[in-house]
C-alpha cells in the first residue's frame, strides 16, 4: 500500500528524534569513558530540550509554570537560566527587571533583594498559550471578560507602547497578589484593538470617573500578556519595554 503524503511530517519528526537519541547515547558513552558525566548530562539535556522546543511548547510551559512569587533569585535562574538583559527600576531602588527573550515569548522577572517579587509574560505567537500563574488559565485562549469575574481598574498606554490591561486583586488564598491581564502591541502596525485603546486612554486621562463596563471592542480582546506581583500596578507597567527598548535590546522580535 502506498503511504500517504500526510504521514511524511510525522515520520520525519520521529526519524529526527531517533537520530538525536542515538547521537546523545553515543556522546554519553564517549564522555563516560573520559569521566566527564556532569558535563555530558548538561549537554544531553540541552540538546534534548532544544529538539523538543522545535516541535512543541511544553518545555517553555513547564518552566513558566514553576515560577512563584517568593522564590530566591538563584533558584529562579536555575529554572530560566541567565537573563539576557537587566534593567533597574526607576520606581524602587531595590528592584531590578531581568529579561528573557525568545522567538516565542518575552519573560520578565522582578528581583528585589535576591527574591522573586513578580513576573511578566508576553506571548509573541498566537499559538503560544502561556500558563497564567495561580489562576489555572492560559494566554491567547479566551475573551478577556472570561478570565476573571471583575476587574479593579483599566490601565492603558499609547505612543511609546500600545497596550490595554485590566487590573485584578487576587483572593486571600492567593495572597492578594496584583494581576494585570491584557493585550500589548509590539508591532509597527495597528491591531483591531488599536482605535478602542486610543479612545479609552483618552477618556481615562480626561474624566474623573470612568465606567469600565462601557468599554467594548469590535472583536473579542484576547490577552497576549499578563503580569503578577506582590508589589504595585506601576511596577508591572514599568516592566513592559517600550517599542524603542524592544527594538534596541532585542532587534524587536528577533
Amino acid at each position: 500500500m502506498q503511504q500517504s503524503d500526510t504521514d511524511t511530517p510525522v515520520s520525519n519528526n520521529s526519524t529526527l528524534l531517533v537520530k538525536i537519541k542515538n547521537i546523545s547515547f553515543t556522546v554519553v558513552l564517549i564522555m563516560l569513558s573520559l569521566g566527564q558525566w556532569n558535563d555530558t548530562k548538561e549537554a544531553v539535556v540541552s540538546v534534548y530540550e532544544e529538539v523538543i522546543s522545535r516541535f512543541t511548547n511544553e518545555i517553555e510551559y513547564k518552566r513558566i509554570s514553576k515560577l512563584r512569587i517568593g522564590l530566591t533569585e538563584r533558584y529562579t535562574e536555575q529554572i530560566l537560566g541567565a537573563p539576557q538583559v537587566i534593567k533597574p527600576s526607576k520606581l524602587d531602588d531595590d528592584l531590578q527587571y531581568y529579561y528573557y527573550n525568545s522567538d516565542k515569548f518575552l519573560l520578565v522577572t522582578f528581583i528585589k533583594k535576591q527574591r522573586l517579587s513578580g513576573f511578566t509574560v508576553f506571548s509573541k505567537k498566537a499559538d503560544f498559550l502561556a500558563p497564567i500563574a495561580y489562576i489555572n488559565k492560559q494566554l491567547n485562549t479566551l475573551d478577556i471578560k472570561q478570565y476573571l469575574p471583575s476587574q479593579e481598574s483599566i490601565l492603558t498606554n499609547v505612543g511609546s507602547l500600545e497596550y490595554f490591561s485590566e487590573s485584578y486583586e487576587l483572593s486571600r488564598n492567593l495572597m492578594f497578589y496584583n494581576l494585570l491581564l491584557g493585550h500589548v502591541n509590539y508591532s509597527n502596525a495597528p491591531t483591531p484593538y488599536s482605535q478602542t485603546i486610543i479612545d479609552v486612554n483618552h477618556m481615562l486621562n480626561s474624566v474623573e470617573e470612568f465606567d469600565f463596563s462601557s468599554v467594548t471592542f469590535s472583536s473579542p480582546l484576547i490577552p497576549n500578556f499578563y503580569s503578577i506581583t506582590e508589589l504595585s500596578n506601576e511596577i508591572m507597567q514599568e516592566s513592559l519595554l517600550s517599542n524603542y527598548e524592544m527594538s534596541a535590546l532585542f532587534n524587536n522580535y528577533d
